[in-house]
């Protein structure tokens, strides 16, 4: 009981797809397994290779190990690449276990901070495999780097845990009947740099084979890789969850995000590297996502595939077309990551493509700079460019959907000068007729190490640096920086390509348009107030506040477009925006602005909002005054825009 505990908390999960009996198969002749390094010592620095080997093991199906390190001494890393490893990196270098025609399901759990690798892979299609009669009893499951940090006498080692209670000293097998084999021996490596700092314990190289069903020493919270719960998915994937990170040190286990991991196929002659998962196996795995109590995401990673300049991950249509976002679906690349709404496709344009049988590829593409014009050369430089697209049943879809935002995330490491302003780091997509056009919402998250921004179409995207200035704004310091990012990302404009006229009062109109670049705010345009026409450069702006509610108008179903906007209004409006994008907690009161000494100037309408404001510390005031019927200049509007803009 305490192991499935465990094993749900974590929400690593394998779901049965075959029945089968749980009996023991002795194996005929005295197997392995066994973990033996490259060589024995190294310096700091160095990596360190053990391979982890199968011997003998007749009618091999599955396993799974539990190896133990010194994670002071030693870093695990892809013994090819040096790249270090992750929580749910399996490891390479395996030669059993691969056929995909029985539907390998590899797991990986790693415990980083205390020293504890645990992986494995069993076939799901245990029939067919047998049936075949070709079994795979010796080879290498894994290949495993161990960086030294610090030359010391230390030990790798198999190690027992508690989530795996029939194991073997931290090894489990079954065959190709669903029975776990016993009778072999688990042969541990020597000691690392015996020659230095002795290590706390010895370890034995060979250990008698007795299964372990006592509670182990090692604490762990691991899924058990058994023929009775494998989640039967395509092209080879990595099915693990990990718990929602807080800023803490032990992370909540209230919710989370299932992970499945591809190894895509290449297409040599075009670099487009592929990976599929089919109905069942999307169906469980946004089972397993919606048990979270937060975020409610599949993250499908396509690991790297060498000479690749294309990902295409492929799934069925019909999982997007939900009338809401009640989970997304994370296509993760080396390239690039999009975070896909379940509404993505529910649009009229598209859902009519969709049938039940459907199939849709999503494509993140690596677009050279060579290929790129003169001019936009001059804008990007070397920085990431890339091409993101949508295929139903072999056909590629122009998408756009207003109620539907995709998040991407792109790779990018900042040079020292853009490390000194990283909020000049801007997204630009490129559009039909070859020119770049700002995404308000493209930023820099150091935290990431990448550039990220919201869309609602697919087109080329690029990463950029702009740092836009203007010669009227040296007197307004306390609003020139605001200024100068707003202008850079295209939330706001000057009034000529050299001036910004900050003293100049706002129209409502303009204000508009601020709020809703600045927040991202999008939606379907059906209808708009009687005084603003198509032709208007503020019409879709207008009418996406319409459309949400953010505005009703000044009545008469007018707006008043080209009227100076009042503060008060200003605050109104832009409350009504926070609401509605989610970034606002609790409403403020009458006491928030009672100690402004002109607060009576409110008019009722205005003092929730005004003091909403107040509340959330967007508007201060100027000492005792709030000036509420008072316009607003166009210096202090970005001010406001750009507290808006970060929150």
């Amino acid at each position: 009981m305490e192991n499935k505990r465990l094993i749900s908390l974590l929400l690593v999960v394998f779901i049965a797809v075959v029945c089968l009996p749980a009996g023991v198969a002795q194996a005929e002749t005295v197997p392995s397994i066994e973990l033996k390094f490259d060589r024995n010592t190294g310096e700091v620095g160095d990596i360190l290779i053990g391979t982890v080997r199968i011997n003998n093991i007749k009618n091999l199906a599955g396993f799974q190990v539990n190896i133990l390190y010194d994670e002071r001494a030693l870093s695990p890393v892809d013994p090819e690449t040096g790249e270090e490893y992750d929580s749910s990196t399996f490891p390479s270098g395996g030669t059993l276990l691969k056929n995909k025609n029985y539907g390998p399901i590899q797991v990986a759990v790693n415990h980083l901070d205390k020293g504890r690798l645990n992986f494995g892979v069993g076939y799901s299609y245990l029939k067919e495999y047998r049936e075949a009669g070709n079994a795979e009893e010796s080879g290498v499951i894994a290949k495993i780097g161990f960086k030294v940090l610090e030359k010391k006498n230390t030990v790798v080692k198999f190690q027992s845990v508690a989530s795996m209670p029939d194991s073997i000293l931290g090894t489990y097998l079954f065959d190709w009947n669903g029975d776990t084999i016993t009778g072999y021996e688990v042969i541990q490596p020597d000691e690392l740099n015996s020659d230095a700092e002795p290590a706390p314990s010895e370890t034995p190289k060979t250990e008698t084979p007795t299964p372990d069903t006592s509670s182990a020493p090692v604490e762990s919270s691991i899924p058990t890789v058994a023929p009775s719960n494998i989640l039967a998915v395509t092209a080879s994937p990595v099915v693990t969850t990990s718990p929602t990170i807080k800023p803490t040190e032990t992370p909540a286990l209230t919710g989370g995000s299932v992970k499945v991991e591809f190894e895509p196929e290449i297409d040599k002659a075009t670099g487009a590297a592929k990976a599929v998962i089919d109905t069942e196996g999307l169906s469980k795995a946004i089972e397993e996502a919606e048990k979270s109590k937060d975020t409610k995401t599949v993250e499908l990673n396509l690991k790297k595939v060498e000479d690749a300049d294309t990902y295409i991950q492929e799934l069925p249509g019909k999982f997007l077309l939900k009338n809401s976002d009640e989970y997304k679906l994370k296509v993760s690349t080396e390239l690039g990551t999009i975070e896909i709404p379940a509404n993505m496709l529910n649009n009229p344009n598209i859902s009519k493509l969709i049938k039940d049988d459907s199939v849709v590829e999503f494509i993140i593409k690596e677009v050279k700079v060579g290929e790129l014009s003169a001019e936009l050369k001059e804008k990007i430089g070397n920085r990431p460019v890339i091409d993101i697209s949508i295929v139903v049943d072999g056909k590629k879809v122009e998408w756009s959907n207003p109620s539907a935002k995709v998040k991407v995330s792109i790779p990018y490491k900042p040079d020292a000068k853009e490390l000194e302003n990283p909020e000049h780091i801007v997204v630009f997509y490129i559009n039909d007729a070859g020119n770049a056009v700002s995404v308000p919402s493209g930023r820099y998250d150091a935290s990431l190490g990448m550039v990220t921004f919201e869309t609602n179409h697919f087109s080329l995207y690029a990463v950029s640096y702009v740092h836009k200035t203007f010669t009227d704004i040296g007197s307004y310091a306390w609003a020139k920086k605001q200024i100068e990012v707003l202008a850079s990302k295209g939330v706001i404009n000057g009034t000529s390509d050299t001036t910004f006229t900050p003293q100049a009062d706002i129209t409502r109109a303009d204000f508009m348009i601020l709020l809703v670049k600045a927040l991202g705010l999008t939606a379907d345009v059906t209808s708009n107030f009687a005084d603003i026409s198509e032709k208007d450069y503020y019409y879709e702006y207008v009418g996406i506040a319409k459309e949400l509610g953010i505005t009703t108008g000044v009545g008469d179903n007018k707006f008043n477009p080209k009227a100076k906007i009042t503060r008060q209004d200003m605050m109104v409006l832009t409350t009504n925006a926070l609401k509605i994008a989610g970034k606002i907690s609790s409403p403020g009161t009458s006491a928030d602005v009672d100690r402004f000494s002109d607060k009576t100037q409110i008019a009722s309408y205005a003092v929730e909002g005004v003091a909403t404001l107040v509340k959330e510390g967007i508007v201060v005031g100027s000492g005792d005054v709030i000036n509420p019927r008072g316009n607003a200049s166009r210096a202090e509007l970005a001010a406001i825009i750009y507290k808006i803009y970060n929150k």
